[in-house]
């Protein structure tokens, strides 16, 4: 009987790590990013921008096939209609994040760029003064 129990265990606990592990969703690779590397990370948050307008979009079609047609859905339909509403409120909010970082990370980019071109005409004007 109790090594009926331990296998019991031991296969729900493997399943355990199989399905989480299974689900587990794997964010992009931020920290290999430099955080000086404001270009980069104004192309991660595009990316991620991009995931989310896609997910966004499912989520609107689904919820514009239930609003056309919701006698197919059933008692469901309503649960259906605010889960995916709910979904599409935190995606939208999630898109205009990642929109505002990547605007405020290609700004900085930009800056630092001005900023080296600047510098290059200073060391150029200096080196003709001379």
């Amino acid at each position: 009987m109790s090594t009926l129990k331990i296998t019991a265990i031991i296969s729900l606990l493997a399943f355990y790590f199989v399905t989480t592990s299974a689900f587990a969703e794997v964010p992009a690779a931020l920290d290999s990013i430099n955080p000086n590397d404001h270009a980069a990370l104004a192309n991660y948050y595009e990316g991620l921008a991009t995931e989310v307008s896609a997910k966004l979009e499912t989520n609107q079609q689904k919820l514009n096939d239930y609003e056309v047609h919701p006698y197919y859905y059933g008692r469901q339909g309503q649960d259906l209609s605010s889960h995916l509403q709910a979904n599409i409120r935190e995606y939208e909010k999630e898109l205009a994040e990642d929109l505002k970082e990547a605007a405020f990370h290609r700004k900085i980019a930009e800056m630092e760029q001005d900023r080296q071109i600047n510098n290059a005409k200073a060391n150029v004007g200096d080196a003709v003064a001379q």
